[in-house]
């Protein structure tokens, strides 16, 4: 027997491998957070660094350490949006698979057995005693163990008194401790209940410090991480629109992840493969976002995905606000492709580079769009051939500081990616700055004049 299970694991394990992804979720309330299991996690560094950024004694659970823990439930939500943590998704197709110590993600409907009374206490290791959730899976009964002391707030508590009573919905991550037949019981690291598009909507609309942008709808603020909710599509996510219409599209990155030119030899380099050569004609800026003072992260999402008719985007508004509160990001924006290609970039940027985070329809009318996003274009790619845009200033500035002009060219050339490399000249941006030096060299002869 022991022979068979072995000759099976090869197969099972790439199936595993497949099913295996970043777990992320967004909830509604954090309920439990193991932290010395966490801080055994190579991700768990960012969930340490806030519990003690708030206060909290990592070394003593939550319970009698006053408004540390939802300080820290508010720190680590956003966490939690945007972590890295690998772990196989325990459903129908994995859980006759999964092995003693794998980390597994779940989110499914489950009752509780035992709920933990006030003060909580260590637990026994006797499941006819100690609190935990159970649940059924393709015939497997699924036992989610947790210590209690864990527990965030006495309000989670509660939940856990109405989960006993009724099967709740719990989505979280455990470490898999047994499995034996038809039994499966993994050990808790994190849980809590997924945020619903309708609760995501609320918190916006009583939180928001702007008034609340026009053409949001309640699928902009959908859980995309929830599986009871990743059937819905996001605004503006249909392909119904005329495929052939250019458009402009700006992609997002977390700036931290990259190097410098790193986010321009991918864009360029995934444009190649998605867009067919006679018909490339596209222009791409590369720039830091630095969002303006004062305003908010949910109130600068919305204003960067709200318009109607809606526009294409991959980002929800609650999660585009949790990269900006936690990321340094940087955008591409990219000029010149159909939707069609836009969502084609989307899928081949997501597959190549763990810093790309998505992308929204560029829309210069709306005045975050215009104020946030670069205007002109670093690339202006024709056909086979890249070329690469400067202006009057930007020359004056090379020639000032003896920089080699062909150096750029062969840089590119030695990518392999364009059959001819050149300078092209930002005309309407060389005439914008002859404009504005002939007006400060106009208000200096008045000056010396008047003197």
């Amino acid at each position: 027997m022991e022979q068979t299970q072995e000759e099976a694991l090869p197969g099972s394990a790439e199936e595993l491998q497949l099913a295996a992804s970043t777990w992320r979720m967004r909830f509604s309330s954090v309920d439990f957070v193991n932290m010395p299991r966490i801080a055994m996690l190579t991700s768990g560094v960012p969930v340490m660094v806030a519990a003690r950024r708030v206060g909290l004694n990592t070394f003593r659970p939550f319970y009698g350490q006053g408004m540390a823990p939802g300080l820290f439930i508010g720190e680590v939500r956003s966490i939690f949006e945007t972590w890295d943590a690998e772990a196989v998704v325990l459903d129908e197709r994995t859980v006759d698979q999964v092995r003693r110590g794998m980390l597994v993600s779940f989110e499914t409907s489950m009752r509780c057995v035992n709920p933990p009374e006030l003060p909580p206490k260590a637990p026994t290791g006797d499941l006819t005693k100690d609190p935990h959730f159970t649940f059924q899976m393709s015939g497997h009964h699924v036992i989610l163990s947790f210590d209690s002391q864990w527990l965030t707030t006495t309000t989670a508590g509660l939940t856990l008194h109405d989960a006993a009573q009724h099967p709740q919905l719990y989505s979280g991550l455990g470490q898999v401790v047994t499995v034996s037949e038809g039994r499966v019981r993994v050990s808790s690291l994190v849980f809590g209940q997924p945020q619903s598009a309708d609760q995501a909507l609320w918190d916006y609309t009583v939180s928001a410090g702007l008034s609340i942008a026009r053409g949001l709808s309640v699928n902009d603020f959908r859980n995309q991480f929830s599986t009871s909710e990743n059937g819905r599509p996001l605004a503006g996510s249909s392909t119904e629109r005329e495929s052939m219409q250019p458009l402009g599209v700006v992609l997002v990155f977390d700036e931290d992840q990259v190097v410098p030119g790193e986010i321009d030899r991918a864009v360029l380099g995934q444009l190649v493969r998605v867009v067919p050569e006679f018909r490339r004609d596209i222009g791409v800026a590369v720039a830091s976002l630095l969002p303006p003072k004062g305003a908010g992260a949910a109130d600068l999402s919305a204003r960067l995905l709200a318009r109607e008719p809606a526009l294409w985007k991959t980002f929800t508004v609650p999660g585009l606000a949790a990269l900006i509160k936690t990321r340094n990001l940087a955008v591409a924006v990219v000029s010149g492709v159909t939707q069609t290609q836009s969502a084609d970039l989307d899928e081949a940027m997501r597959e190549g580079m763990a810093a790309y985070c998505g992308a929204m329809e560029l829309d210069r009318t709306l005045s975050m769009h215009s104020s946030l996003f670069p205007e002109e274009d670093r690339y202006h790619v024709v056909g086979a051939e890249l070329r690469l845009r400067y202006s009057a200033a930007s020359r004056a500035i090379a020639d000032a500081n003896n920089e080699p002009l062909d150096e750029p060219l062969n840089t590119w050339l030695d990518e392999g990616l364009f059959r001819t490399v050149v300078w092209e000249e930002d005309e309407a941006q060389s005439a914008a700055e002859e404009r504005e030096a002939a007006l400060i060299m106009d208000a200096w002869l008045r000056d010396q004049g008047g003197r």
